[in-house]
Parts: C-alpha cells; structure tokens; sequence
C-alpha cells in the first residue's frame, strides 16, 4: 500500500503509539483524523497540527462509536486507512480485588468491542476506495499472556483473531487487514511500570509506516518479534519471560 496521500482515522491518537503514528503519517503527506477521550489533551494536540481533524470520544460507550462512524463519513468520504489503536489497560488480582468485575467491561468494550463495530460501521466506506487497510494495535500480551493483566491480554488475543478472520473474508476485495503487535512501550498505558526495556513508540511508528509500505500483514516490532520467535519454540519459555517483567 501507498505511504502517502491517504486518508487516515487513527483511535486514541493523543499520547502513545496513536500519537507517534498520526506524527509519522501526517509527515508523509497524508490526511490524518485522531480521536481522544480528553477534550482539553485533544485541543491541545490540534493546536500544535492544524492541518489534523479531532473527535473528542469516549470508546466505552457503544453509541459514540456509531456517532464517529457517522461524522467520519460525512467528515472524510474518502477515508481509506482506519487505524484501530485505542487501548485500556488494568492490573488485576481476582483474589484480592472484590472491585475487579467493575473494570472487565470498560477494558473489553475499548480494547475488543469498540475496533469491531468501528470497522463495520464503516466498512462500506473503505470498500468504496481502491487501496484501502484497516489496522489493529493488539499486543506481545495477546499471543503471550501476562498473569497480572488477564483481561488486557485476553481482549488483545480476540482482537487479533478477529482480524485474521476478517482478513480471510475479504481477501478477494482491495481492503487489507494489518495488525500491529508492540512490545511494551513507552506510553501512558504503560506508565506504571518500569521504565528499563520499553521501546519508544516512534521507532514502533517508524517500523509500521515501513511495513506498510511494503504489505506486511503482521508488524511485530522490536522485542514483539523476539518474543513471537521463543514463544514458536518455547511457549513454557515466553511465558516465563514475561513475567519476569515487572
């Protein structure tokens, strides 16, 4: 796929890896659309790009999924990259956290439910184009599973099989399904936890626009190949690697 001139909507594009790739984009010449859950961090980031659109948007909500699929219609017709990267994160201990069942929903409404209604909402939109991707920010935790973050990795794992099914079901078409697999990165998600060993989310941008470019599929960057290379061999071993990490 093209690395310049697209029209792109990127899910939780004020901080992160969301940030890093709608800076590495825009700088390619294209056209590029975030949305954010905080007003004042959005107007903030539309202040320092002009040339960017913003939706203010809070993913839980299943109604404003369906409001931005309609406002992005309107807004950007020619829409022919959709990035799904909005992401939650809780650290959760079932056997000592009586409050856990409060936090499953949010996590699996932003991290599973919201990308899949988004792309079919506006699945029609993307057919219309003839080069079209849509993309999905999971995670290493998806293929392997950290203990302290169950329902994190568990929405991750089903966010990436339903993109393997949706990339069968239109193979035949000119929409391309990518996904995104980073390490653990330097982000506010991630901001609780140690600094040592996070990758910066620019290289994480830097290897995705390079990908994309040339038809990858799956983008593992930094440790996310490693990892996806020992868990091949060793699952016993990955798993043991990540949790190790603190």
């Amino acid at each position: 796929m093209k690395i310049t001139g697209n029209t792109i909507l990127i899910t939780g594009g004020t901080s992160g890896i969301g940030l890093a790739l709608a800076r590495a984009l825009s700088a390619k010449g294209n056209r590029v659309a975030i949305t954010g859950r905080d007003p004042d961090k959005l107007k903030r980031i539309l202040g320092e790009n002009p040339e960017w659109i913003g939706y203010a948007i809070d993913l839980i909500r299943p109604e404003s999924v369906l409001e931005l699929a309609t406002s992005i219609q309107s807004d950007l017709p020619e829409l022919n990259l959709l990035i799904n990267n909005a992401g939650l994160q809780f650290e959760h201990s079932f056997l000592e956290d009586s409050q856990a069942l409060n936090r499953v929903q949010p996590e699996c409404r932003v991290n599973l439910e919201a990308p899949i209604r988004l792309t079919l909402a506006l699945l029609p939109l993307l057919l219309q184009s003839p080069e079209a991707a849509v993309v999905y920010t999971t995670s290493a935790l998806g293929e392997v599973p950290k203990s302290s973050f169950p329902v994190y990795a568990a929405s991750k794992a089903g966010l990436s099989a339903f993109a393997t099914a949706l990339g069968v079901q239109l193979k035949d078409t000119n929409l391309r399904v990518m996904e995104l697999v980073p390490p653990l990165t330097e982000t506010p998600l991630n901001a609780h936890r140690p600094a040592r060993g996070k990758m910066n989310p620019d290289q994480v941008a830097a290897e995705f626009v390079s990908s994309l470019g040339r038809n990858r599929r799956i983008v593992r960057p930094g440790k996310a190949r490693i990892l996806h290379a020992i868990h091949r061999v060793s699952p016993r071993l990955a798993r043991r690697i990540i949790e190790a990490q603190p």
